[in-house]
């Protein structure tokens, strides 16, 4: 489990975003349009890093972000506005059903089995029974191409580099599947499926199911969504 001493983002904070916003603005554009479409009256983005995800949302949205690295949340608290806050994704500090969204952005791959079914169990719990689990993850594409392989070695070098754990966890997480394969099987059904370089990396959206997995590896039109 991660905890309050579990800090390996803050030395890369000062240049996390020069460095990451160049290949990922337009994903987090993409979700900052489908919140201004879907208008969630309340938001949570777990992992919230610099705040750079809350900046892009319309102001009339009330997100708050948690994350437990003081680092990040130095940084945070002039992009974000002060939205967001110390907080462990293992033990969200919030009431049952406080939320109608929750995000999550490349902030599963790295961590253990233990921690990502807790911190899975714990969006549940803060999540209203009609609220959508938003997560950007990697994930194996459904068309392997020699682009796609390509694109995919290359993010396997980077998670290479970062290395020790975080790079043992990166590899677990592919071989059980990827983003839609692992949140199928932990019981959440797809509802929106967005898929980015060449499906190496997805933004998904899902809903809490007691039922049978309803993953499908294609995109879904919702044309009567709402909270």
């Amino acid at each position: 489990m991660y905890t309050d001493t579990h800090d390996d983002y803050s030395a890369t904070s000062a240049w996390y975003d020069r460095l990451l916003n160049p290949v990922l603005n337009h994903i987090r554009r993409a979700l900052a349009e489908w919140i201004t479409e879907h208008q969630p009256t309340r938001v949570l983005d777990v992992g919230c890093g610099t705040g750079k995800q809350l900046s892009l949302l319309p102001d009339d949205v009330d997100a708050v972000g948690i994350d437990i690295s003081e680092g990040m949340l130095e940084r945070a608290k002039t992009q974000a506005g002060g939205r967001c806050q110390w907080g462990d994704a293992t033990s969200i500090p919030f009431e049952d059903g406080e939320f109608d969204l929750v995000i999550s952005q490349f902030a599963l791959h790295e961590k253990d089995i233990t921690t990502i079914n807790a911190e899975l169990e714990e969006v549940r719990r803060v999540l209203k029974p009609t609220g959508v689990f938003s997560v950007t993850d990697f994930d194996i594409p459904k068309k392997l191409t020699i682009f796609s392989k390509i694109l995919g070695w290359g993010i396997r070098q980077v998670e290479k580099h970062a290395g020790g754990e975080h790079y043992e966890n990166y590899k677990v997480w592919m071989e059980r599947g990827g983003l839609g394969k692992i949140l199928t099987d932990a019981g959440w059904g797809l509802i929106e499926d967005k898929p980015f370089y060449k499906g190496n990396i997805r933004l998904m959206f899902w809903r809490k199911c007691d039922g049978s997995p309803l993953y499908r590896r294609e995109k879904t039109n919702i044309t009567a969504f709402s909270f």
